[in-house]
């Protein structure tokens, strides 16, 4: 059970840390994808302060459940922050109008962050 909690936990971590250094960051290339995703017009400089919130809720959730591979109720508090946290960008593509294959990286992150939710409650 050790073993799936390490590899789900980089999986993870491979995508939430990226994120949260490239939103901390306000990197041109996180800007323009999280809008592309979302709608949110940050291109433009409006709703810059979602890009602090998702940036320091990645950075949370990432060394949470890093921090979960020692003692698991970390574990479930970092994956269920970034399963909501991807399950909101979700949400907003949905809103937007998004269909087919533009769902299917964060719909593949969220089950990524729910595996590492169940394995962590697991153990």
């Amino acid at each position: 059970m050790f073993a799936l909690a390490v590899a789900l936990t980089v999986l993870l971590v491979l995508e939430s840390l990226p994120s949260a250094v490239v939103q901390l960051a306000r990197a041109r290339p996180g800007l323009t994808r999280l809008d592309e995703l979302t709608r949110l017009g940050v291109l433009q400089g409006r709703h810059l302060w979602v890009l602090t919130l998702l940036g320091s809720l990645h950075l949370f959730g990432t060394v949470a459940v890093i921090a979960g591979l020692w003692a698991p109720p970390f574990g479930v508090a970092g994956a269920t922050v970034e399963a909501l946290v991807f399950a909101w960008v979700l949400a907003m593509q949905l809103r937007s109008g998004d269909r087919g294959r533009t769902l299917g990286a964060y719909t593949l992150f969220l089950t990524m962050a729910l595996s590492v939710l169940v394995v962590d409650m697991l153990r």
